[in-house]
């Protein structure tokens, strides 16, 4: 088990217990709706993760001001990742239309994006992940872009290894 050092700079939290938040969007205003939830006390801790496009992905870690604009869809929380404590990171699905095969390329970002989010929780401010998923919690959701299933998966498992 890997640990790493807490917040107050002393206590060691296990890697390992992240939590895996597995969120489905049924509607404003409850769970699933990322833009309530990040901002209810009971996600003080959590790392929401949404579908970003590879854009605004790089913008973002070039520190360029596009990277924190508010997008459609669970990319609503995009400005959530900006400041000292980040509250939400990116993970790329797609750029003008979702990936459709999950080249290398693709699987370059998406490693970039899943390195930068296990770097995040290594801080120790975190004890969960949120993510959104399909109905059946075996995939990650998506609403906005059409994205191929072995992208999706690649996602998922990355995600649920961490």
């Amino acid at each position: 088990m890997s640990f790493v050092e807490g917040p107050d700079g002393g206590t060691t939290v296990p890697l390992m217990q992240i939590r895996k938040n597995l969120s489905v969007y049924t509607g404003a205003g409850k769970a699933g709706d990322f833009e309530w939830m990040i901002k209810q006390p009971k996600y003080a801790r959590s790392l929401f993760i949404f579908n970003d496009n590879e854009t605004q992905f790089k913008a973002f870690h070039a520190n360029q001001p596009a990277g924190l604009y508010a997008g459609g869809g669970n990319a609503v929380i995009r400005p959530f990742q900006g400041g000292a404590h980040p509250r939400a990171a990116g993970i790329p699905t797609g750029d003008g239309a979702g990936y459709q095969h999950l080249s290398a390329h693709v699987k370059g970002v998406i490693d970039e994006a899943l390195g930068y989010i296990k770097h995040l929780l290594k801080s120790g401010r975190y004890n969960e992940i949120v993510f959104c998923t399909d109905s059946t919690g075996q995939t990650i959701g998506s609403g906005i872009y059409d994205i191929d299933h072995a992208v999706k998966n690649y996602i998922f498992q990355g995600l649920m290894g961490l």
